[in-house]
């Protein structure tokens, strides 16, 4: 008796471990192993997917293909057009009906380049020269009312070049390139026909000063905000995620802390009014009583009594890891907030402690669907020569973090879930979140599964639930993922893309066995009552 009660619970978690992740559409495009992986944008009706590609014989000229699907992943078929031989994409944007993709000859600084333009109603293409540009170490590109931007490295210091496509007039941005600086973030802004750039330096006596600055789009300074006073002595803005103004108000949120001693503080929220001027809340440990909800509750218990220690001794209680931002979304009313705790094992051996120079720029994730630079991307860096790159940094993932703040500074509530030390190599963010009324999903890729949590009104519902992945055709059977290629991006409400390449088992006309390989797109469905609704059954 006691073994087939064991088995009716076994059986009944199933069922509802499986329920809250829905495969719905699956679209596949036929190929052969290690082929290029194709990359997304969002366009308003769904999604255009596009790579370079070269069938594997003697006469095949290498080509850019690309397809649209709507929201159902039904697609347009796949188009072709002609490439410069030896050129491959290095960047990419959409801009309107338009996506453009740089292209390079080679992955020098100095290598030729052109921009290929797009139309994705009548899928003609048009092709534009990009000449002059300083030999720059690509980190971004975009593309706005005809002028493309390009940001990058230069002799180790950033550099931002505006280049219109039509005089073919080229600006150098000024007031960017300089030594101990950086480049946090790009953000288009079409409404106002600029753009608003976040660059942080290391001043004089090493402390770190952050500059908002407003250009247009040839390159002439409009606005430039200069936080130089910061919270307490010794605090500084380690990371920051600028949002989109609203009626000229901005708002920029990130980590702060002690970037002397390597170490994190806490979270701020920096508002900008339309004359320059900015205010800080800061919010610490203290204000998050659930920051160590990931952990078991020994350790959890052992890591609050820290801070309660600490908090009595007047000190700043520390978060031990590096803590990343990785996402906001804004509402009327609050803001929620995503956060990542990790742990980053140096290449050159060893743990390297709270602050590390990790993926600082932040790219625009609005469009992109799991961009990353040319020169992190670790589809490109197999192909490139070896003294191109150094042996990768492993990122150690303890914990996800979501805060709930209303806009007059509240703490609503916050909560956190557990990665279980999953590692990986891949420098870029991977979890992703979708926020739909009270419900707050986290979703990400571990191997060949779909790992999971759930919150409602900050209640933490289930945590790191397991969902194996899954195929539209019922007699189709899995024989291989290549994991490398897995990629798992939130789309938009409650709706996730997941995207790699496989190789299917079927069953051909003559009911002979087969194996196609396929690079193929799931849409998948997210949701959380579902769970409650089975738990109430069982």
């Amino acid at each position: 008796m006691r073994k087939v009660l064991i088995l009716f619970l076994f059986l009944s978690s199933i069922g509802f471990t499986h329920a809250q992740v829905k495969f719905l559409a699956r679209f596949e495009v036929r190929g052969e192993p290690y082929d290029p992986v194709f990359e997304m944008m969002r366009i308003p009706d769904g999604l255009v997917s596009f790579r370079t590609y070269q069938a594997r014989n003697f006469t095949s000229e290498k080509v850019f293909q690309f397809f649209k699907t709507d929201f159902d992943l039904n697609a347009s078929g796949l188009i072709e057009l002609g490439l410069r031989p030896g050129f491959d994409i290095i960047g990419y944007d959409t801009d309107g009906v338009n996506l453009f993709v740089l292209m390079s000859k080679g992955y020098n600084t100095n290598a030729d380049k052109y921009i290929l333009q797009v139309n994705l109603n009548t899928n003609q293409g048009f092709e534009f020269s990009v000449e002059n540009l300083l030999n720059m170490e690509l980190v971004e590109f975009l593309v706005q009312g005809r002028k493309a931007v390009f940001m990058g490295n230069a002799e180790s210091r950033p550099a931002l070049q505006i280049y219109d496509l039509d005089d073919k007039s080229l600006h150098t941005v000024q007031g960017i390139y300089g030594n101990n600086t950086q480049v946090l973030q790009i953000r288009k802004m079409p409404e106002l026909e600029s753009l608003e750039v976040v660059v942080s330096r290391r001043g004089q006596y090493k402390n770190r000063e952050t500059s908002i600055i407003t250009f247009d789009m040839e390159g002439n300074l409009i606005r430039e905000v200069k936080v130089d006073q910061f919270g307490e002595p010794g605090q500084e803005i380690l990371e920051g995620l600028l949002l989109a103004d609203q009626d000229y108000q901005q708002v920029m949120i990130g980590a702060f802390g002690q970037d002397g001693r390597s170490s994190y503080q806490g979270v701020y929220i920096m508002e900008i009014n339309e004359f320059g001027e900015y205010d800080f809340k800061l919010y610490t440990l203290e204000d998050f009583p659930n920051f160590f909800n990931y952990l078991p509750e020994k350790q959890k218990a052992k890591q609050e009594q820290a801070v309660l220690k600490d908090l009595e001794k007047s000190k700043i209680p520390l978060i031990k890891n590096t803590f990343s931002i990785r996402d906001v979304r804004e509402t009327e009313d609050a803001y929620y907030l995503y956060f990542d705790q990790i742990n980053i094992i140096s290449a050159r051996g060893g743990r390297s402690g709270g602050l590390f120079p990790f993926n600082l720029y932040r790219y625009d994730r609005l469009n992109r669907m799991g961009y990353a630079p040319t020169y992190m991307d670790p589809y490109i860096l197999q192909n490139l020569p070896s003294q191109s790159f150094v042996v990768a940094n492993e990122y150690q993932y303890q914990s996800a973090h979501f805060i709930k703040i209303s806009k007059e500074g509240q703490v609503l509530w916050d909560n956190a879930a557990t990665y279980n030390d999953f590692t990986t190599e891949y420098p870029e963010p991977f979890g992703e979140i979708a926020i739909v009324g009270d419900d707050l999903y986290h979703l990400y890729v571990d191997n060949e599964v779909i790992k999971a949590s759930f919150f409602r009104n900050g209640e933490k519902i289930f945590d790191q639930l397991s969902f194996e992945l899954e195929l539209a055709d019922e007699g189709d059977r899995l024989k291989s993922t290549d994991l490398s290629t897995l990629r798992l991006v939130h789309w938009y409400d409650r709706y996730f893309i997941l995207t790699g390449q496989q190789s299917i088992r079927f069953l051909n006309s003559s009911n002979r066995e087969e194996v196609r390989d396929v690079f193929f797109m799931s849409k998948i469905l997210v949701d959380g009552d579902l769970y409650q609704l089975e738990e109430v059954q069982d």
